[in-house]
């Protein structure tokens, strides 16, 4: 068993993952502190002191975090999602944090995600894809097999794949990154629930009663309301899928990458998004390509960044 851990913008999720079978035996979650890798790290160490109480056993940890890393995946780097985040050592933190581990292992969340999905889920047998994460901010990764190279893309610094801070409009909205127009300023989670509460103004929704009772506006109660027959919450959603066929037109005709594997909390908005997804990927990419191209829904959801760290471990200590 490995303990495997996805830490996001908004939740830090960790599980203990059977390794054979790629299981999730248990779980649990908390609200990611904004003040710094190292109070992250001790917040860590602590939910993973809990987990440990139950199965002794376990000395083995990969960590998925949002942030491009250096090739040797030693530094995160600004990740735009995690105040008071600059370029930190997260793995010496948290070696530092938890001692008695024998092995923790730390890489991009998108890539661990990317990893779960190659081996065990939706990318399995494919040998190039491309996957989306949709959460609080917008990650990706690139899997290739290529020659002799098999595995994650990283580039020349360790930093491929950031697919979310990929512009489709300069004059656009001001992405955390501090770029313009990024997809992840248009349908990360934050920035689709502050375009859809601008919009909600002048567009009678359900969304807005539910809003009221929940005391916040999020995707997930955007696809309630889209799910009670909802024409606004509908439209949002057709619009994210609109933009996102459009980045991922670009990533195809830039890669000649023909598979798209999209996973993340706001992708669970189901056949709307995709189904606009997959209709502007087919307009917008080259003729060529368009015979070929698909978008595929990640099989792990949310477990898929626990699993895939779960995975990095695993390779590591082959």
């Amino acid at each position: 068993m490995t303990l495997g851990i996805d830490i996001g913008g908004t939740t830090i999720k960790m599980g203990v993952i059977d390794e054979a079978r790629g299981a999730v035996l248990a779980e649990s979650s908390f609200v990611t502190p904004q003040t710094g890798a190292w109070n992250a790290a001790s917040e860590i160490a602590r939910h993973v002191r809990d987990l440990k109480s139950a199965y002794p056993e376990i000395d083995r940890m990969g960590v998925g975090v949002p942030g491009a890393m250096n090739r040797d995946r030693s530094l995160v780097r600004y990740p735009p999602n995690l105040l008071g985040w600059n370029e930190e050592p997260l793995k010496k933190y948290l070696e530092e944090a938890l001692p008695e581990f024998k092995s923790i292992e730390v890489d991009n969340d998108a890539k661990v995600a990317a990893l779960a999905e190659a081996k065990l889920g939706s990318g399995r047998g494919l040998s190039h894809f491309l996957l989306v994460t949709l959460g609080t901010g917008v990650g990706g990764a690139i899997y290739s097999t290529e020659g002799t190279f098999e595995g994650i893309y990283r580039g020349a610094s360790g930093g491929a794949g950031e697919f979310g801070h990929t512009s489709i409009d300069f004059n656009g909205p001001k992405c955390n990154c501090g770029s313009r127009g990024c997809i992840e300023a248009y349908i990360g989670q934050q920035y689709l629930s502050d375009r859809a509460k601008k919009k909600l103004i002048d567009n009678p929704s359900i969304a807005s009663s539910l809003r009221a009772e929940e005391n916040e506006l999020t995707p997930k109660i955007i696809a309630m309301a889209m799910n009670s027959g909802d024409a606004f919450a509908k439209s949002v959603f057709e619009e994210a899928g609109m933009l996102l066929g459009a980045a991922l037109a670009n990533a195809a005709n830039l890669l000649d990458i023909h598979v798209f594997i999209i996973g993340g909390g706001v992708a669970e908005a189901g056949a709307v998004l995709f189904d606009q997804a997959r209709a502007t990927l087919h307009e917008r990419v080259l003729a060529n390509l368009r015979p070929i191209v698909e978008i595929r829904k990640a099989q792990f959801g949310n477990q898929a960044g626990m699993i895939g760290a779960m995975l990095l471990v695993t390779e590591a200590n082959k």
